[in-house]
């Protein structure tokens, strides 16, 4: 069987796409039921028992237009005011192959409420003469009507987006366009018009002079004029009409059968496939502004099927989560993600129908998406039901939640570390904005630690650790670092010109509430405690001050119960920081031959805001002599930032490596716990 590459039929524009289907039911339809198609990049392949001569002679000389009528809208030829060139060419032609279609338009002209015009309840009017179709017009009309409209047992009617409102947009009427296209190609030709060329440029994308003016509607917005559309400054359309031919015969293939199950139905809402509601993310020019009808992913698959079973795929064709059906962009990412999507499919080219040139609707490709597992699925399916608890966020909001929205977007797509953290990144600023302005309750904590902080690249990037640990500070009576952190909290501190003044400023704080409740120890213990190591690059400005911030308060939906890190190389730990260090380390400490209390004296941090470390430095190791420890009889010097170094004693780090740094006498450090 010759393979035939359809040149003309491309993944893009929408129209392209709907055109290959189009091509591929009609033939299998009408000429050879073997026929096979499939995608080869952008490009739709045809493998049947047609050449390339006989698949146009066919369009020519056999092919038999579906029936596609809209009686029930203005504008359709059914009415006095009507443009009636296509379907009177229609209706009074001789050949055979309109036989049917003279037949449809014959018994809907002869409805008692096509009759009579519009009057009365126009809703219920509309509904009536699509009940009549149903029930009286052949199935391969009525395959038509389940494509364009829908109508419930009350009435209502409900639309397939990719065909506007029941095949109209605006004052654009398909129907009607394509009976007068079909009239102009098949019934009564222009003697100019160059019909063949024309058909050869549909579908091999052949080089052609006949386009002719005309609308082209949503599914091909490159085609529809106007300012820079052309070579000079305004460009009139030109559409090549074998284009809306086999668009909208591409159309009844794509559409056609009730889905309920699948899209963006409310109530009886007409579904087509794959088709959900849109969240504006994932392409350059995503704004909340953007007004959009739906969404519509279409798939490519690589293996060459036979129509009857890309029918079954349309159909029946699945995008699930934990067994419901996608509702949004989101949802639909997800699904592709996570094995919810039929198997067969290789990827997914996201269709926007987006409001634009006043109030058309146009279908702009926004992306494409592979149907691939996605190692982060699960991590992010947790991530969005934690999302959605998150309610009443303060005025100001909203757009640092469609950067959040975006970023899942992009952690599905691309499947790597980075773009998790950065998603996380962007979900931190949504809830600092929302939790240090107002006092909103903060989510349960579904997220587990130990998967997300292994996803966020927590062995590789320091700045996870650092924001980590902060996030995991938790005392018994002091409280949690949100308390610190959140404007409704008992004790918030987050406040200060930048993220060390802020850390700094919960430092003492913390420190202050655990003088006052007499409590002797530092309320600075965590789950997650870190290489001091990570400290020195954090003293040493080598790490990422935003991204820390945004994680931390990111890291406060973590779960911390049964946390288990990942072992992992840092830097050396800073002789002056150790030394203050264990000033503010929770607990016992385990150095020596008994374990000891030290509480931490907020005089050194005093020194610090002074710029004074060897202040700071001297009141420290003469506490830990106090003690009854044996810090080495050395000068600490400075050429750190103080500052840095005053906030860096909030960071929780383990012991072992930090009085592994030098600073004790050796004897004592050989006796340290592990």
């Amino acid at each position: 069987m010759p393979r035939i590459k359809l040149e003309g039929c491309t993944s893009t524009p929408f129209g392209g796409y709907l055109k290959s289907l189009g091509v591929l039911r009609l033939v299998s339809e009408q000429a050879d039921a073997n026929a096979r198609g499939w995608w080869d990049g952008d490009t739709f392949q045809l493998d049947s028992e047609l050449s390339r001569e006989d698949l146009t002679q066919f369009f020519l000389d056999r092919y038999e237009p579906t029936p596609i009528i809209a009686p029930w809208n203005g504008g359709s030829g059914f009415y006095p005011k009507d443009n009636k060139e296509g379907l009177n060419a229609i209706a009074a032609t001789s050949d055979r192959r309109f036989a049917l279609y003279r037949e449809t338009i014959a018994a809907c002209q002869a409805f008692p409420e096509v009759v009579s015009g519009k009057s009365g309840d126009e809703n219920a009017r509309r509904s009536a003469i699509l009940r009549r179709c149903r029930n009286r017009l052949n199935d391969r009309t009525v395959e038509w009507l389940d494509a364009a409209v829908g109508i419930a047992a009350d009435g209502d009617r409900s639309f397939a987006p990719v065909l506007g409102t029941g095949g109209n947009e605006g004052r654009l009427d398909y129907t009607n366009n394509f009976m007068s296209r079909i009239a102009a190609l098949l019934i009564a030709p222009d003697p100019k018009s160059p019909v063949r060329d024309l058909l050869s440029n549909a579908l091999f994308g052949t080089s052609t002079v006949g386009l002719q003016a005309g609308a082209a509607g949503q599914y091909d917005p490159g085609k529809a004029g106007g300012a820079n559309q052309g070579p000079g400054i305004d460009q009139d359309a030109s559409t090549n009409p074998w284009d809306l031919v086999l668009t909208m015969e591409g159309a009844v293939a794509w559409a056609s059968g009730l889905y309920r199950r699948q899209g963006v139905a409310y109530g009886s809402f007409l579904c087509s496939p794959f088709t959900v509601r849109s969240v504006t993310v994932g392409y350059g020019s995503a704004s909340r502004e953007d007004d959009a009808r739906a969404e519509v992913w279409v798939p490519l698959w690589t293996r060459p099927v036979q129509y009857s079973e890309l029918r079954v795929l349309l159909r029946e064709g699945r995008a699930s989560v934990q067994g419901r059906p996608a509702k949004n962009t989101l949802e639909f990412a997800e699904a592709a993600a996570s094995l919810g999507v039929d198997r067969g499919i290789d990827r997914f080219v996201r269709y926007s129908l987006l409001k634009r040139r006043g109030d058309s609707y146009v279908a702009l490709p926004v992306g494409t998406f592979p149907n691939v597992y996605s190692s982060n699925s699960d991590c992010i399916r947790a991530f969005l039901l934690m999302l959605d608890r998150l309610v009443d966020l303060p005025k100001g909001a909203e757009d640092l939640r469609r950067n959040v929205e975006s970023g899942v977007y992009q952690a599905l797509l691309r499947d790597r570390p980075e773009d998790i953290r950065d998603m996380m990144s962007a979900f931190g600023r949504m809830l600092r904005r929302s939790v240090t302005t107002a006092e909103p309750r903060l989510p349960i904590r579904a997220l587990k630690a130990d998967s997300w902080l292994k996803v966020c690249g927590f062995k590789s990037d320091p700045s996870v650790r650092i924001a980590a640990a902060v996030a995991s500070i938790f005392d018994r009576e002091t409280g949690p670092i949100s308390d610190n952190l959140c404007r409704g909290g008992k004790a918030f501190a987050w406040a200060g010109g930048g993220l060390c003044d802020r850390m700094v400023s919960v430092l003492e704080r913390r420190i202050r509430s655990a003088h006052a409740a007499e409590t002797h120890r530092n309320p600075l213990g965590a789950s997650c405690e870190i290489d001091p190591g990570d400290v020195t690059l954090f003293i040493d400005g080598a790490v990422n001050d935003v991204l820390i911030e945004d994680l931390i308060f990111a890291f406060l939906m973590l779960d911390w119960q049964g946390l288990q890190l990942e072992q992992y190389d840092s830097a050396e730990v800073l002789p002056t920081y150790a030394a203050l260090k264990c000033l503010f380390l929770p607990g016992e400490i385990k150095l020596g031959e008994e374990p000891k209390f030290l509480v931490a004296d907020r005089r050194v941090l005093a020194a610090l805001s002074a710029d004074d470390i060897e202040d700071a430095t001297k009141m420290a190791v003469n506490r830990l002599r106090i003690a009854g420890l044996r810090p080495l009889d050395v000068t600490y010097a400075g050429g750190v930032d103080p500052r840095r170094l005053a906030a860096s004693l909030l960071i929780p780090v383990r012991q072992g490596r930090l009085f592994g740094s030098g600073i004790f006498h050796p004897l004592e450090q050989s006796t340290a716990h592990a």
